[in-house]
């Protein structure tokens, strides 16, 4: 996601476009999920590079409005597991960059899995939410899943302190992340180009954010994000590129009793009430050694 900073830092194209899709003949299906795989679905060597040109939209967020592209590249292997960066190592635009460039990847013949941070955008830290959430064996995909199966889920709660115009109101957050399999397709065109052997998948982070606001004669316990999916992404693999397409929605709205109650209290809000983006990763180039 942008972070309120637009980076266009770009590496240079060494290597012409390869739009050509990759065609296995061993790979699976959707009528055969659990196909004999001989080789991994997904290598990736220390040269490798995508290319992804970024559009964001929001109505109530100007600063979410833009085009951009991300440069995606390999810092790091080491047997089955790899590391990515973005833009010369600045943030990456996209939302789903800006997460697969935190963390760890690790590769099997069907699997790829991610331990890292996902980064909430900065407007959390405003509610007292901190804006990573350290996780470990995050599906990406999972060959010998089934459609709709949940290949990933971690929840948790977390106590912190949020302060409003001085006061230090304690408030509880509770968040759950999974990843879940859609589809999986033979044959895929996305971003004007055909694929052969693509894994859609779908990653979710819900939040739930309840405080307690002394109102001097008594206190009162007030949901300040009724739980919601503050981020969805439909993401897309194909098979020995890597991924090609994100589209991403993230978002949050306070809760109607929240609002009301600080306007009652005479505390303003300094923070948006609202937020809601559309993010969009397409893949544009790429080299895969």
């Amino acid at each position: 996601m942008k972070r309120l900073l637009v980076i266009s830092a770009l590496i240079s194209l060494l290597f012409g476009c390869n739009d050509e899709a990759y065609e296995s003949n061993t790979g699976p299906s959707n009528n055969n999920p659990g196909g004999t795989i001989t080789d991994n679905f997904l290598t990736i060597g220390s040269g490798s590079y995508w290319i992804y040109d970024v559009q964001s939209s929001s109505e109530n967020s100007a600063d979410m409005e833009f085009t951009a592209q991300d440069s995606i590249y390999v810092l790091q292997t080491s047997g089955n597991m790899f590391t990515l960066g973005a833009n010369d190592g600045n943030l990456a635009n996209g939302s789903m960059n800006g997460i697969l460039t935190n963390g760890t990847h690790n590769i099997s013949a069907t699997t790829l899995t991610f331990d890292g941070n996902l980064q909430l955008p900065d407007t959390f830290s405003d509610l007292g939410i901190d804006n990573d959430l350290g996780l470990s064996g995050l599906v990406l995909y999972d060959l010998e899943s089934n459609d709709d199966d949940i290949m990933f889920t971690d929840a948790g709660n977390a106590s912190e302190t949020l302060d409003l115009e001085g006061n230090e109101i304690p408030i509880e957050v509770s968040y759950e992340v999974t990843t879940r399999k859609v589809n999986f397709h033979d044959s895929k065109t996305l971003n004007n180009t055909t694929y052969n052997n693509v894994f859609e998948g779908m990653l979710t982070i819900s939040i739930g954010v309840n405080g307690t606001i002394d109102l001097g004669l008594f206190t009162q316990n007030v949901d300040f994000l009724e739980p919601q999916n503050i981020l969805e992404t439909t993401y897309y693999y194909a098979e020995n590129i890597g991924l090609v397409r994100a589209q991403s929605t993230l978002g949050f709205s306070l809760s109607s009793q929240l609002t009301s109650l600080l306007q009652l209290a005479n505390i303003p809000i300094e923070f948006p009430t609202s937020l809601m983006v559309e993010n969009v990763e397409e893949l544009n180039n790429y080299f895969v050694d």
